[in-house]
């Protein structure tokens, strides 16, 4: 019976600790991702800019629908998925303009897109976490 009680626990404690690492990963990534698209811009350096893109993608795929939002969001933050559901789709809105307009060689309009991904981060942090 022991035996049984322990596995659930540590089961809950996986199942807990799972969803932190995801969250802690799609953070990280999308913060190395605009980091590196800032420097890019500040030093007119293509190749920062389409790596940072890169970066930003891969961490707004983890959470890219509610079900993947909710499932990672902690208890008291889930009923905020669609805050989260929300700036995850205007980055990627912004990230196709960004490379549109890089592509194009619009590059103050790229630096545009860049500045609504930040805001849409910052949007989702300041209802999401209570800044």
């Amino acid at each position: 019976m022991k035996l049984s009680k322990l596995l659930v626990v540590l089961a809950f404690i996986t199942t807990c600790l799972s969803a932190e690492d995801v969250m802690q990963k799609s953070m990280s990534l999308m913060e190395s991702g605009m980091t590196s698209i800032q420097k890019g811009f500040l030093n007119n350096n293509l190749d920062l800019i389409k790596d940072g893109v890169k970066l930003v993608k891969e961490g707004n795929e983890l959470y890219s629908s509610k079900e993947l939002i909710t499932k990672n969001l902690p208890e008291n933050k889930k009923h905020m998925a669609n805050v989260a559901e929300n700036a995850s789709k205007r980055i990627s809105q912004d990230i196709a303009k960004l490379e549109k307009n890089l592509n194009n060689k619009a590059y103050l309009k790229a630096t545009e897109s860049y500045s609504d991904m930040l805001n849409a981060c910052s949007n989702c942090h300041s209802i999401v976490r209570n800044w």
